[in-house]
């Protein structure tokens, strides 16, 4: 289609050697009438149109966390051959041509969130021994990916608002106050498990221009995923937490309660004491099917938020540059 080679020179023993780089043709935007293309989404379903796993997983996620299929509905499918190759095609669910990185990376990071949340089930649904440590380890990176996907979605939607976000490098003296800052907050919090153990402490230091999230569904997600993230590094990262085994069931301490049980020797104290046990500790299984019920509940809120931003972008106000980054021209 394009037959123009660009020389690129590049030094060889000596010599200058010339490498044919041929120029990749700009994919042709697709051109469709908006209604039937809403119409013919809204007949796509993860249980008849998604891939393999979220075909097989979908109703597991489904329940609690709905808004995954409708992102996928709206936003993702759009990216996708879906919309152009008929339904048999094996290549329908391949990218297509010309949409941007940008937004290609979004329904990745959205796809990625699925697949841990598709390993914690299965840990859920056929437990190994160290199942606990697995599933709490996928939960933690759905946690992550789900703020990096309101992150980037954030990006992309002020970029096509025309309020493109820009995060400016900070100064010597303003680096140094957030460390001040921190030192004040934090370092002796973070003393007892790096420093004193010999171990390198992470310092967090927030950009400039930090991207406020706002609303009752970010402070309720955030206060589930903070906890999840500290039992999974205590999981993870740490001697194996321990365990109550009152014949056939094992009780663990509560998400709340790990920073008091972290040592072996507070386990062993609490099994001592009847009310404690009952107080800070629960039923392994049951707190696993909690706390992966949570998480769905609380990025299903999450969800609303981008799917609808998206959503206007593109079929409500056309805007020219969600389109020209979804290589799409409505007739």
């Amino acid at each position: 289609m394009v037959n123009k080679i660009v020389r690129n020179q590049v030094p060889a023993s000596g010599a200058v050697l010339s490498v044919p780089l041929p120029i990749m043709p700009i994919a042709t935007p697709l051109t469709v009438v908006e209604t039937h293309l809403r119409g013919s989404i809204a007949n796509l379903h993860l249980s008849n149109d998604g891939d393999g796993n979220e075909k097989s997983f979908w109703p597991a996620i489904n329940e609690g966390f709905s808004n995954y299929e409708r992102f996928w509905q709206q936003v993702v499918v759009p990216t996708t051959k879906r919309i152009e190759s008929p339904p048999d095609a094996q290549s329908r669910i391949e990218r297509r041509a010309g949409v941007a990185d940008d937004l290609w990376l979004i329904t990745y990071v959205n796809y990625s969130l699925f697949l841990n949340l598709m390993a914690a089930f299965e840990h859920l649904s056929q437990p190994l021994t160290l199942s606990v440590g697995n599933f709490y380890t996928h939960l933690a990176s759905a946690c992550d990916l789900a703020e990096d996907f309101l992150l980037r979605v954030h990006l992309l939607v002020s970029e096509c608002d025309g309020q493109a976000v820009t995060f400016a490098p900070l100064t010597r003296a303003e680096f140094s106050q957030h460390l001040e800052q921190w030192y004040e907050r934090e370092y002796t919090k973070k003393y007892p498990h790096s420093h004193a153990k010999g171990k390198s402490m992470i310092v967090h230091v927030e950009p400039r221009d930090k991207i406020k999230q706002q609303g009752q569904a970010w402070k309720a997600y955030k206060s589930f995923s903070v906890p999840i993230r500290e039992y999974r590094n205590k999981v993870v990262h740490d001697v194996q937490i321990g365990t109550v085994r009152v014949g056939n069931i094992n009780l663990m301490p509560k998400i709340t309660k790990i920073k008091e049980y972290a040592a072996l020797a507070a386990v062993q104290n609490a099994i001592t004491d009847p009310e404690t046990i009952k107080r800070d500790f629960v039923v392994r299984e049951e707190q696993m099917f909690s706390d992966f019920r949570t998480f769905k509940e609380r990025v299903n809120a999450l969800w609303e938020k981008p799917t609808d931003d998206l959503t206007r972008l593109l079929y409500e106000e056309r805007n020219p540059l969600i389109l020209q980054k979804y290589n799409l021209r409505f007739a």
